[in-house]
């Protein structure tokens, strides 16, 4: 069988662009290697609770937003039920909380009754990302045109920031030292600390819950890839689960197609990878396939940190207000970061506090409640990951959530943990990446692995290549790269 394109990786990137291909009346097919789609976007059961394995929540589903624009142009719009947050997020530091509201106005409302003083430069920091946050939008498919004039003219803040770092833009705007912690602290969110963070990339997280909004699935986050899927088969397109490539077929520099684990050898016009970049670079293609230079430049490329992670089943209520939440213990937020590099965990880190079930209360049963608490973690843990580091971790955390929520561990009816090693065997995803590369400047922006790869018809989509980390720009990139394959079969005839 040939196809017109076919897709490695049923992730969310993967299916955007199967179904925006398949509906401009192409041949596609996507293969996947586990039984499940969805990669990082995917849920689990037990004993009558509901948890999503990574992805709890989904920045631009407001009207307008990027994702709701691509549910609306794929007709999944009225099919999938999203529950605003509202506040966004809350943080907790030792002697005080502060809110993140979805709202960009009701944010920079919000920090200026805290500090009135930094009131112009609240507006210059949220200016200057939403001039970047726009500019990102209007990015061309490809940047294989680059001409740093034009560039400049065209993207002038893009160019201007392309190498800061958060840590710099918010020295130029802020002077309060606690309001610099207070606005950088969402940098925590893309596993960096504000000095090694790409100010592009904190932008485009930002835009996407202030101005994009921010919402959670109701029901399960799999329901979302489960219904691109229902829509990539609708369009005529082609879905083999449990299917996985061990290679891409190269004949004098190009694409050609895939050969299947058992030696099966489909061919294609073109070959989009949805999967992890170095599998699909150094294993499925091979150095020696590789242009000169390009192998080193990606195994010089760095994932981002992952997670580890606890899943709750509790009995009773939390007390609660708000479901996504952040304690810091202390104001630096910098120290995590240095152990994390060292592959280690300190003993009281910030952690993550997430209680679906307070914004979807089907996640639990009756009388019950679901918490999710995380770690920043190293994939390289020092002493490796195995139960009684994972038993350690999973004590010292709950330890600490005590403080939010009293009695947590006599209240606890399931526990499930999981590490990056788990993250990467469930999703594929190097290191079990949380983001795909980490979002420092040489690898966000316009340094981001390119969709165009260096082997002609072989592209790219997911996490992995711009616009960067995060479920609202792996669903953009899927539409980019359908889009530009599209636009190219149109030109060829």
């Amino acid at each position: 069988m040939h196809y017109d394109a076919i897709i490695i990786g049923a992730g969310l990137g993967g299916l955007v662009c199967g179904q925006l291909l398949a509906r401009k009346g192409l041949r596609v097919v996507i293969f996947e290697k586990k039984a499940q789609v969805g990669g990082c976007c995917t849920s689990f059961q037990r004993k009558g609770f509901t948890f999503d394995l990574s992805v709890q929540s989904i920045g631009g589903c407001r009207e307008g937003g990027r994702v709701w624009r691509l549910l609306d142009d794929l007709g999944l719009r009225d099919r999938i039920e999203l529950l605003p947050l509202e506040p966004a997020r809350e943080y907790h530091f030792p002697d005080r909380k502060v809110i993140q509201y979805a709202d960009l106005n009701s944010h920079i409302e919000y920090l200026s009754s805290l500090f009135p003083r930094e009131r112009e430069g609240i507006k210059e920091v949220y200016q200057t990302y939403r001039a970047l946050s726009e500019e990102i939008d209007r990015f061309p498919h490809t940047l294989s045109w680059f001409d740093p004039s034009k560039f400049e003219r065209e993207f002038p803040f893009t160019f201007r920031y392309r190498e800061e770092i958060l840590e710099g833009l918010l020295d130029e705007f802020i002077k309060d030292p606690l309001l610099k912690v207070i606005l950088g602290v969402r940098s925590s969110y893309a596993l960096l600390p504000p000095s090694k963070l790409s100010v592009i990339a904190m932008a485009s997280l930002e835009m996407s819950y202030l101005q994009g909004g921010v919402a959670v699935l109701k029901g399960k986050m799999e329901d979302l890839p489960l219904l691109l899927a229902e829509g990539l088969l609708r369009q005529g397109g082609q879905l083999q689960t449990r299917h996985e490539v061990k290679g891409i077929t190269i004949k004098g520099g190009k694409a050609m197609g895939v050969q299947l684990k058992g030696g099966e050898q489909i061919s294609s016009r073109v070959v989009i990878s949805n999967a992890d970049a170095s599998t699909t670079f150094l294993k499925m293609i091979g150095e020696d396939s590789l242009p000169p230079g390009w192998s080193k430049r990606l195994k010089g490329m760095r994932p981002s940190f992952s997670y580890f992670i606890i899943y709750l089943g509790i009995k009773g209520d939390l007390g609660l207000s708000c479901s996504n939440n952040e304690i810091f213990p202390r104001y630096d937020m910098e120290q995590e970061y240095r152990f994390l590099d060292e592959g280690r965990i300190p003993t009281t880190p910030p952690y993550y506090l997430l209680a679906p079930s307070l914004a979807n209360p089907s996640h639990a049963p009756e009388g019950h409640s679901t918490v999710c608490l995380s770690y920043k973690a190293p994939y390289r843990l020092q002493g490796g990951w195995d139960e009684g580091a994972k038993k350690d971790l999973a004590q010292q955390l709950i330890a600490q959530a005590e403080e939010m929520v009293p009695d947590l561990r006599r209240r606890i009816a399931l526990q499930v943990r999981s590490t990056p090693v788990t993250i990467e065997r469930m999703t594929g995803n190097r290191w079990g990446a949380a983001y795909g590369w980490a979002q420092i400047p040489r690898q966000a922006g316009i340094y981001r692995l390119n969709r165009v790869s260096p082997i002609e018809g072989l592209y790219l989509a997911g996490h992995w290549t711009a616009p960067g980390g995060g479920v609202a720009a792996a669903m953009a990139s899927g539409q980019i790269t359908a889009d530009l394959i599209g636009e190219r079969f149109k030109e060829a005839g």
